[in-house]
């Protein structure tokens, strides 16, 4: 088995760090509370009433979206080095990096420019702050790996 060392810096790492906890304290605890039939942030109106009931189609959502969330949390810790994954390309990943960034900085983008009443002031904030964070993680350069084989070989001399 050949070592591996990484090359990324404390700041990628304690910035994939947070950003794994924001987004399992953000988003994956938002989306579960939904997915088990919570209404607290749905404020979804009907009639002119904010609705108190979760509907099956928000908790299947709720669902696949925890899941995504999840899978962008692994997808932080691998490109930020912190987690040595072998299954998923470096490459595979150092894409999905970007793409997670990019996820969380247009829903800060739709938050703060869609007029909706309650969710600007919060989902806005919290979504610029992980696309940031991601952003950061995007372009760190812990998953570009360098093998390490040992010393190099001395040349045998004929005398």
């Amino acid at each position: 088995m050949t070592p591996t060392f990484d090359r990324s810096t404390p700041r990628e790492r304690v910035a994939g760090v947070l950003l794994a906890v924001g987004l399992l304290a953000g988003p994956a605890a938002t989306h579960l509370y939904w997915m088990l039939g919570g209404t607290w942030g749905l404020h979804r109106s009907v009639g002119g009433q904010i609705e108190q009931t979760t509907t099956t189609g928000i908790r299947v959502v709720a669902a696949v979206v925890l899941v995504l969330v999840l899978a962008a949390v692994l997808i932080v810790l691998a490109r930020a080095g912190v987690w040595r994954q072998t299954l998923v390309p470096d490459r595979v990943i150092r894409m999905l990096a970007w793409a997670v960034a990019g996820v969380f900085l247009l829903e800060a983008l739709a938050s703060f420019t869609y007029s909706r009443e309650y969710e600007w002031w919060l989902y806005g904030p919290v979504s610029l702050v992980l696309g940031l964070l991601a952003l950061v993680v995007a372009h760190s350069s812990a998953v570009e790996r360098q093998t390490v084989h040992g010393p190099p070989r001395q040349a045998v001399s004929p005398h």
